[in-house]
């Protein structure tokens, strides 16, 4: 009798840490989603362009050193 209930709570044990596993499971692959889309850089970006690497390759863009004193 104790040998079965101890199977009997072991199962039990198993079935809520695999529901557990899996809902930790769909909220992490929905905080990946989020992230993913988080990140996403617009299709027009200039990230990349070799148009617009040429047209700042004269530094126009570039801030001015700042003495560090």
């Amino acid at each position: 009798m104790s040998e079965s209930n101890s199977i009997e709570r072991a199962e039990d044990d198993l079935a809520k840490s695999l529901d557990k596993l899996k809902e930790d499971s769909k909220d992490l692959k929905a905080k990946i989603e989020q992230e993913k889309r988080r990140l996403d850089l617009p299709v027009d970006s200039k990230l990349g362009n070799p148009e617009w690497e040429r047209s700042v390759s004269d530094g126009h863009l570039d801030l001015p050193e700042e003495d560090e004193n």
